[in-house]
């Protein structure tokens, strides 16, 4: 027997066109088209006895042709190809602000040119635009070309260093790059776009990978048939006025795939539903548009087989086949554990080690489910991009180890999502769980007073639309333009960065363009948008999960709360609430508190409810403090109070820290050990290891900022 090994890569981008300036207003697309777009089907190339499935959102193949055609730029890419010494005021902060927006660790630290020009504009710990002001002010032409350059140059890929050797030899330059080798960056990011969809086309014909799709502006497909559903999931959920048009859910999938057929001349027989969202009826109308399978996370199938009465049949690794009235459709359900290893835990390995982890837990599955008579179907789905920034090489060693260990194994086969239904029968389920693959609910996207101040818009703006159809008095021109303005509203983008989920700082952004596409509806069907489109759907531009010091604390280092007035007056830095566009479900480090009183620094660390260092082998955290110099304290994480060194496995002779751990990790740390003055700032990242592998970072990619108290403390600006 052997055991199917599905790789499912999932990539998205929404709809970044600001229909107004024909300008996309982020560069996500450009960037992750010359990086994880292009890396994957590298391998692909690279390793042709691997089989894997590719999911393609139809609004990123729309973006990726505008590019490429020239039709559209994004407002990065415009600001980059202005020349440096044509940068105005305005345009030099932006770049100060924005051009360094990737994984600090892995994007900006290995290129010294880079680090520095971060280093130059960090160092000064700017919050205002005059703040700004006053740093670009002492900076040349030539930094910001080399910032122009550094900032594009540092997202290509593996898969076009390797095509492309330019690329590896402005790296060596490093510096002092010209006009003419800008052009020429922006002329080779050109090509690889241009060549993205004809390879991906070229790769599925050849049988390498199978192209899936997703409803077109990416939706989740649940709430677009009633909003209602969000209840079946969460009881008590608080929800809008009702958001019912399971036509527009059909909608999306039908266009979707005729556009998979337009652009790759197959149409998809797979779904990845946005989110990994169903329920019965998305699954009805899967059905009904044709498609022969979808796929969602572990858990629905879970909560599914406990509804049809079928607690102790069938696992997680074989297809599953859903009856719904007439209709039926297969489906696959996602390995958390080993598709969030990959997605969160891998990237602080050897990549050799990580492969072998990662084979290793499909040999025990593959064996357990060989004792019982089956061949495993094991699904690893995830996002196709975001996870290889936080890889030291994007993840290349990891994955081509993985790949060829793979290729010659005696009993994992990989396969395309259809390859191994075609293989292994489906267990037939007669219910269907409704959520998503993120805590199996919806309470990402409704729910909270934004959200649905969100739905409430897009309802109306439904409304408006449906009436205008239903009259006739709009033409056939008209009706589908203002159309594809709905559909893109209707995207789940927009209400990821409401509520108090997570942040980002372009969530005005989202904000604008999920308003300006309900707008753009009413124009383009000649009516006055409604003013209350102008009101922005986020309240506020404070990063969620951060909240501020707002008096001097005096704890006592015992590793315990010893009451409950202990830490109130400190800031908290909530890391499961500030993870941006990624979300893991138990990141080991859940906050940090940070204070002070008039001599120390505090720092209180609390982790997840469901992890305790001492289960792990020799935990340790880590705590690296980043000014002018980088300090760094390592602290094993035995229960106990002690003095630790300034330096790893330093003697104490430069001074040492206060630290208890207990049921949580206190630490007092004098501010003359840190050099540190009134006013000044510095850089926090916390660490997480365990028996030398590194399995947390608070925070992720940058650094949690912490200016030492003054006189003027009350009115000090703490920022993240």
């Amino acid at each position: 027997m052997s055991s199917h090994i599905l790789f499912l890569w999932h990539m998205h981008q929404p709809s970044y066109l600001d229909p107004l300036t024909n300008e996309m207003v982020l560069p996500w697309v450009r960037l992750h088209g010359v990086r994880g777009y292009y890396d994957i089907p590298f391998m692909a190339r690279k390793f042709p006895e691997i089989r894997q499935t590719v999911n393609l959102v139809p609004v990123l193949l729309d973006q990726i042709q505008a590019l490429a055609d020239g039709s559209v730029v994004d407002s990065y890419q415009g600001l980059s190809l202005k020349p440096a010494s044509d940068l105005d005021l305005a345009d030099r902060i932006f770049m100060a602000k924005n051009f360094f927006s990737c994984a600090f660790e892995t994007m900006v630290k290995p290129y010294p040119r880079y680090l520095f020009l971060w280093q130059k504009i960090q160092s000064r710990q700017p919050v205002s635009d005059s703040d700004y002001q006053k740093i670009v002010s002492d900076m040349n032409v030539q930094d910001f070309l080399d910032l122009q350059m550094w900032f594009n140059l540092t997202w290509f890929g593996y898969g076009a260093r390797n095509r492309y050797p330019e690329i590896e030899g402005w790296i060596a330059q490093g510096a002092n790059f010209t006009e003419t080798e800008k052009k020429a960056l922006f002329s080779l990011q050109n090509t690889i776009l241009k060549e993205l969809l004809p390879l991906y086309r070229k790769l599925a014909e050849e049988g390498l990978v199978e192209i899936s799709t997703s409803p077109y502006y990416h939706p989740i497909l649940p709430l677009l048939v009633s909003s209602k559903s969000a209840r079946r999931a969460h009881h008590n959920l608080p929800l809008p006025d009702e958001f019912a048009y399971p036509e527009d859910a059909e909608g999306q999938i039908s266009r979707a795939l005729a556009r998979h057929e337009q652009i790759f001349g197959i149409r998809p027989k797979g779904m990845w539903p946005s989110e990994g969202s169903v329920s019965p009826e998305v699954a009805s109308i899967a059905a009904r548009q044709g498609l022969s399978w979808m796929a969602s996370d572990e858990d629905i199938l879970n909560i599914s087989r406990e509804m049809a009465g079928k607690g102790g049949e069938g696992t997680l690794y074989e297809p599953w086949e859903i009856q719904i009235g007439d209709e039926k459709i297969r489906m696959v359900f996602r390995d958390r554990n080993l598709s969030d290893r990959i997605g969160f835990s891998y990237a602080r390995f050897n990549g050799t080690e990580a492969a072998q982890d990662l084979i290793g837990h499909m040999e025990q599955i593959s064996r357990r489910e060989e004792g019982a008579g089956r061949d495993a179907v094991i699904s690893i789905i995830l996002d196709g991009e975001n996870p290889w920034e936080a890889y030291p090489d994007g993840g290349y060693h990891f994955l081509k180890t993985v790949y060829e260990r793979l290729s010659t194994h005696p009993f994992l086969q990989t396969r395309t999502v259809s390859q191994a239904l075609e293989k292994v029968p489906a267990r037939p389920i007669q219910r269907l769980a409704t959520g998503s693959w993120i805590n199996h609910d919806f309470r990402i996207w409704i729910g909270h007073p934004e959200d649905n101040k969100g739905w409430n818009f897009l309802r109306s703006t439904r409304e408006a639309f449906g009436q205008v159809v239903a009259k006739g008095s709009a033409t056939p021109d008209q009706i589908e333009k203002a159309r594809q303005e709905l559909y893109a509203a209707e995207g789940s983008d927009w209400f990821w960065w409401y509520g108090d989920d997570f942040k980002s700082l372009q969530s005005g952004e989202f904000d604008r363009l999920f308003r300006i596409h309900q707008q753009n509806v009413y124009r383009i069907l000649g009516q006055v948008p409604p003013v209350i489109l102008n009101e922005p759907v986020r309240q506020t531009d404070q990063p969620v999960g951060l909240s501020l010091p707002v008096d001097f604390i005096r704890p006592v280092i015992d590793g315990e709360v010893s009451h409950y007035f202990e830490w109130t007056g400190a800031g908290l830095y909530d890391n499961h609430k500030l993870q941006g566009s990624m979300y893991l479900r138990d990141s080991p480090i859940a906050a940090v508190y940070f204070g002070f009183d008039e001599t120390n620094l505090f720092l209180r660390v609390d982790f997840d409810a469901h992890y305790r260092p001492e289960d792990h082998p020799s935990p340790r955290l880590d705590i690296r403090f980043l000014d002018r110099k980088e300090t760094r304290f390592c602290l094993p994480l035995v229960p106990g109070q002690r003095d630790v060194p300034l330096a790893c496995g330093g003697d104490g002779s430069d001074g040492t820290a206060r630290v208890a751990y207990q049921k949580i990790v206190e630490i007092a740390v004098p501010y003359s050990l840190l050099s540190l003055e009134p006013g000044e700032w510095i850089g926090a990242i916390l660490e997480l290891y365990e028996d030398k592998k590194m399995v947390d970072q608070c925070p992720r990619g940058h650094t949690l900022s912490i200016q030492i108290p003054d006189d003027q403390f009350v009115k000090s600006i703490w920022r993240v």
